[in-house]
């Protein structure tokens, strides 16, 4: 804005008459743009902190980290293992890089490795290179399993092993399957008994293995996905299986039957032997018996045999003599005419 200098000054002296010479004169700007400079260079003392210590409080706050459920830490200094977090410990704190750095490793998770045959997109892809394996009685046989697995010791994990997951855990689970799978005959192997023999055997060698070369993996479980003779031949297999289990079924049965007959046969022996020790003893009886009175004996005899053969049967037994005197009655009564009374 352009001023009017001239008319500025003739009305200021129109109300302040007493001013006047110097007043005309243009104000000078120079003494308040030279105090604006000497503002802008005024330096304070903390200046040049501030930003090395606001890099500083970002730099430390770069060490924040969140252990969750399930999950541990592995904190290292310089390279070397420091210590190891509580299982779950939450929000924790490291001197960040290049002190310190952190792992976070899942333990508690249970992880999952086949053999045999992949999964891609829930789809199954057979890898015969891996499935086929040599039997002990020089048979080819297919097999695939599955591997459950979890992290047991996060340092041993870490740092013993070079991709525990997939170069160690793979090598060592074919390894042990083929093994196992090799000292067993095919018939043996691939029937259902075979197949969780094969199972416990290869998760047992399969931690053996892995303990000795300090991976830190527990194997929780191993289960037999398939063990079947090869495709080209495994209508004929089945066959052959078909034919060993109705062979034990008949095993079976025939070892039911076998509890069932003979403790009866034991038990009809025993009583047998005491019925014939019983007659033994009740004709040493009948013998002295005869001995002491022959005719009578024999006698009595005659009539308990004839009571035995002609069960609820009215019977009259009468002397040869007295045949001729005998008066039969009805009810079955009988009467001598003579001197004697035969009976019924």
């Amino acid at each position: 804005m352009n001023w009017d200098w001239e008319k500025l000054q003739q009305k200021r002296q129109r109300h302040f008459p007493g001013q006047g010479g110097q007043g005309g004169q243009r104000p000078d700007f120079g003494d308040f743009q030279e105090k604006i400079n000497q503002l802008k260079n005024i330096k304070f003392p903390a200046g040049k902190y501030i930003l090395p210590v606001l890099a500083f409080l970002i730099w430390m706050l770069t060490g924040l980290y969140i252990v969750e459920p399930g999950q541990v830490g592995v904190v290292q200094r310089f390279g070397a293992v420091h210590h190891e977090t509580e299982l779950g410990a939450g929000l924790k704190w490291h001197w960040p890089r290049p002190i310190e750095k952190v792992n976070i490793v899942d333990v508690q998770g249970i992880r999952t490795h086949q053999i045999g045959f992949t999964l891609v997109n829930d789809s199954k892809r057979v890898n015969r290179d891996e499935a086929l394996m040599l039997t002990g009685d020089k048979n080819i046989a297919h097999f695939e399993i599955i591997v459950h697995y979890r992290v047991a010791e996060p340092i041993d994990y870490l740092f013993n092993v070079r991709e525990p997951d997939h170069l160690i855990l793979k090598t060592a689970a074919e390894t042990s399957l083929r093994s196992i799978v090799g000292t067993m005959d095919i018939e043996t192997s691939i029937v259902a008994e075979g197949l969780a023999m094969v199972a416990m055997r290869t998760q047992s060698l399969l931690q053996m293995l892995l303990d000795d070369y300090g991976s830190g993996l527990f194997v929780t479980d191993v289960r037999t996905e398939r063990g079947d003779a090869p495709q080209e031949v495994r209508d004929a297999f089945h066959d052959v299986v078909r034919a060993m289990e109705d062979k034990e079924r008949l095993i079976y049965r025939s070892e039911e039957y076998r509890e069932d007959i003979v403790p009866r046969a034991r038990g009809g022996r025993e009583e047998r032997i005491l019925t014939a020790q019983g007659e033994i003893r009740r004709f040493s009886q009948i013998l002295n018996e005869y001995e002491l009175a022959t005719d009578i004996t024999r006698q009595r005899m005659y009539l308990e045999k004839m009571s035995d053969i002609l069960p609820g049967v009215n019977k009259v037994i009468v002397d040869k003599g007295a045949a001729d005197t005998l008066l039969l009655l009805p009810g079955g009564n009988s009467i001598n005419l003579g001197e004697q009374i035969v009976g019924r």
